[in-house]
């Protein structure tokens, strides 16, 4: 690559990305909730319902949420090979713009659920009032588990784009 010049796409890097960063921040929410659960009550008696759950939430997440995921992460995409770098951008390049993008999809969602709800629950399902108007803790969760979703889905297409 010349100094200048825009770095190349991964197409199946960016879509093995955004296509995993729905159902990472379902596990991540899911697995954060588990652990705070088992800490409360001191056992494991719901487990194999909450494995079921967790299944069937990261597949319900990687469906609803593959379209925005592509969007705000094929957005900061963009954005980032049109900045002219020195040589490839690194891993903490694509971990950024991972983050960027999560937060983008945060943002929009929460400013679509305070116009309408009901076209919030088309991109965005869990920018519920409810969750956000009473502070409550799972709301703060849900935010990690997006921008860590975010930031994984960066260093999975960093990693490939290193490869070319």
């Amino acid at each position: 690559m010349t100094p200048g010049s825009r770095p190349p796409v991964s197409g199946n890097g960016f879509m093995a990305a955004a296509l995993s960063a729905p159902g990472l921040a379902a596990i991540t929410f899911m697995a954060g909730s588990l652990m705070v659960a088992l800490s409360a009550s001191g056992g494991l008696n719901g487990l194999g319902s909450a494995l079921f759950n967790l299944i069937f939430l990261i597949l319900i997440a990687t469906v609803w949420g593959a379209i925005p995921s592509v969007v705000f992460g094929g957005l900061v995409l963009a954005a980032i090979r049109r900045i002219p770098w020195r040589g490839p951008p690194g891993v903490i390049v694509y971990l950024a713009g991972g983050l960027v993008a999560a937060g983008l999809y945060l943002l929009a969602g929460l400013g679509v659920a305070r116009l309408s709800t009901g076209a919030a629950m088309l991109f965005a399902p869990w920018a519920t009032p409810d969750l956000w108007s009473n502070n409550v803790p799972e709301a703060w969760g849900l935010v990690a588990s997006l921008l860590l979703s975010g930031g994984a889905a960066g260093l999975i297409y960093a990693a490939f784009a290193k490869r070319g």
